[in-house]
This record gives C-alpha cells, structure tokens and sequence, in this order.
C-alpha cells in the first residue's frame, strides 16, 4: 500500500511532512548512494517511493486512491 511506504499518519499529515519522508527516504534509498550489490534493489525500492509520492503529494490522486481502499476494506470484510 501506499501509504506504509512513507511511514507516517498519511491521513492526518499536511504537504510537508509527507515531503520530508519523501525526501529522507530517497536519501536512503538513492540508487547512486548504494554499493553495486545493492543498486538494483534500491532502484526497485526508489521506484516504490516515487509512486507513493507521486500519490500522496496529489490532493485529488490521493483522495481517489483513499476511496479505493475505503472500497477494498469494505468489500473485504463482507467476504468474511
């Protein structure tokens, strides 16, 4: 999910605290920052995070993507 790539209460964080998780996960994460052994699982992970920023940092591709889970959840504990 996107939201567990960044760590935070997406729910409750404004602009710039998903902008800072942002930020220090792609220090971490850097492909150009990690040893050769390493490189092609950080490029996998940069990936990820972009996405999520991508998502997160968007009012209107966040709320859409907050409904689909909302749908998700829902549709998952009637199967139960």
């Amino acid at each position: 999910r996107v939201k567990e790539q960044f760590g935070i209460n997406v729910t409750d964080s404004n602009k710039e605290v998903i902008e800072k998780a942002y930020k220090t996960l792609a220090k971490k994460y850097h492909p150009d920052l990690q040893t050769a052994e390493n490189k092609e699982i950080a490029e996998k992970r940069m990936k990820e995070i972009n996405e999520a920023y991508d998502v997160l940092s968007d009012e209107q591709k966040r709320k859409e993507y907050d409904e689909k889970l909302e749908a998700e959840d829902e549709r998952k504990k009637q199967e139960e």
